[in-house]
């Protein structure tokens, strides 16, 4: 039995049916929470962020006694317009003590951060809706919280279950980022409008059976100039804000980039709305935002014809970040942006050695147990065809970049210290166990989004053991898989153990 599941597995969860309910007349507006960043000094940095519809001024942070603590001070909007109806802003948050959110219309009452170790954490990834687009449809409607697909229930009945630290592995906005868009005559030029692949480097879970590989010579953005489906507030609202009001508010947060967010989708409002990089870290930090997603010389309905291609011998304006470190007590936490590794093919090798390297030095700093958090798992155990070759055996493997960087970095393997790799991406609960010194891999992204199949096929007659997958990039692994939605709640133990237990409907504990 592999270690991962010598101790009780971890988690939370609670979800009802979808429920084809009307919206309330009274949807929030204005929300507010707090994530964590780390400062210019190696120091955990929690901030609060307000994000208000219609506003038109910052709030004002004030403590439990009404007095006030700071104005809050604006983000820098993503060029374009689209996010113009929607004001972001944020101050420094104090530790060891709750606060609240002043808003013209509303008061936002948030929790008491502390800068110890966790003792409760909350894990899910991949939390948005499908929508009528794509293959495989998703109801998205309900009341705004209960009765709205599960990441809307989840919030509800989550946020009174008491975590001190809530990890979103990534992918928060579905219906604004579809695999293809069409490109009218009036933004190209061309004759007939022009149907592409949004650049993307592998997602690799999703139903369909053919694989997507949408990696070319050319870099096909939604946010290009013309483009009829560029990222824009109303899909962050609907699909990550008003599910989450309620969870929002429960602890401070950390908030991994997935290839969701990448800038050829929905990029801009991630870096406006979500990501931690911020001047509040100290000296010489800023904002981080998307490059330009047209190149400078292509011109608004007079594009260059065809086979000329967008950025092509050019490096594409994806802006992965560099990874940073969380330090909570006797836990380490670093997060790798891991949105443009590529999952079946080596993709931006050189960048992710970087990243690799930058963790190196993060983990040769300090001997605390640590965990990597990353969108895309290192080890995933995926369709035949959606992965790397596994030789006769029926599935491939997940993520070869990262693996490769890995490899390349650590010639002896992930430093002893590193106690678990945690991911989303994979739409299921997948844990890999490994003998040997290799950390346990688990892949959460059971957050809401429609559902995976469990790849590899579980036993007929055990389908919660673990199944064993020969040579996983190196050593066997041992696998257990889940299609349900569920989270993860991790209770960080003595020396670096952990435990938990992942969660589903009815708030039963699915894998043992």
């Amino acid at each position: 039995m592999i270690r991962v599941f010598c101790a009780t597995l971890v988690a939370l969860l609670f979800f009802m049916s979808v429920s084809a309910q009307t919206q309330p007349a009274s949807l929030p507006v204005a929300w507010a929470f707090v994530l964590f960043g780390e400062g210019t000094d190696g120091r955990p940095v929690p901030m609060v962020r307000s994000v208000e519809e219609g506003g038109t001024a910052c709030p004002t942070l004030r403590d439990a006694g009404g007095v006030a603590l700071a104005t809050l001070s604006p983000r820098r909007r993503p060029a374009g317009g689209h996010f113009d109806q929607v004001m972001v802003c944020e101050a420094l948050y104090p530790a060891g003590r709750s606060a609240n959110v002043q808003f013209a219309s509303r008061r936002v009452d948030l929790p008491a951060v502390s800068l110890g170790t966790p003792r409760r954490i909350v894990m899910l990834g991949d939390s948005g809706c499908e929508g009528a687009a794509g293959i495989w449809p998703q109801l998205c409607i309900g009341n705004g919280y209960a009765g709205i697909w599960p990441f809307g229930t989840m919030s509800s009945e989550g946020a009174t279950d008491g975590p001190g630290l809530i990890i979103h592995l990534g992918d928060y906005n579905y219906r604004g980022t579809p695999h293809f868009i069409v490109f009218p005559t009036r933004a190209t030029g061309y004759a007939h409008d022009l149907r592409v692949s949004v650049f993307d480097t592998g997602d690799l879970d999703d139903e369909d059976e053919a694989p997507r590989y949408p990696i070319g010579p050319g870099y096909w953005s939604q946010n290009m100039q013309g483009s009829p489906l560029p990222d824009k507030w109303s899909y962050w609202r609907d699909d990550f804000f008003i599910p989450s009001t309620r969870l929002l508010v429960a602890a401070p947060w950390l908030l991994s980039r997935g290839n969701h967010e990448l800038c050829s989708r929905a990029g801009p409002g991630w870096f406006y709305l979500l990501d931690s990089a911020s001047p509040l870290l100290g000296p010489g930090r800023s904002q981080s935002e998307c490059p330009p997603q047209t190149p400078s010389n292509w011109i608004p309905g007079a594009w260059p014809p065809p086979p000329v291609l967008p950025f092509e011998g050019r490096s594409f304006p994806t802006a992965p970040h560099a990874p940073f470190r969380v330090r909570l007590g006797e836990l380490d936490i670093i997060a790798i942006d891991s949105s443009d590794a590529g999952d079946a093919v080596l993709y931006a090798l050189e960048h992710y050695i970087a990243v690799y390297r930058s963790v190196a030095n993060l983990l040769a700093q300090s001997r605390n147990p640590t965990w990597l958090v990353t969108h895309r798992p290192v080890w995933g155990v995926v369709k035949k065809v959606k992965g790397s070759p596994a030789g006769d055996a029926p599935y491939g493997f997940i993520n070869l970049t990262q693996q490769t960087a890995i490899a390349t970095v650590f010639r002896d393997g992930l430093p002893g210290h590193v106690k678990g790799v945690f991911s989303g991406h994979m739409h299921r609960f997948q844990a890999v166990g490994f003998a040997g010194k290799r950390p346990p891999q688990l892949s959460v992204g059971t957050g809401g989004t429609d559902l995976a199949r469990v790849i590899p096929e579980p036993r007929p007659l055990a389908p919660r053991q673990p199944v064993r997958v020969p040579d996983l990039d190196g050593p066997d692994g041992q696998v257990v898989g889940l299609s349900d939605f569920g989270a993860l709640v991790v209770t960080p133990g003595e020396g670096g153990a952990w435990t938990g237990i992942f969660r589903g409907i009815d708030n039963q504990p699915l894998p043992t």
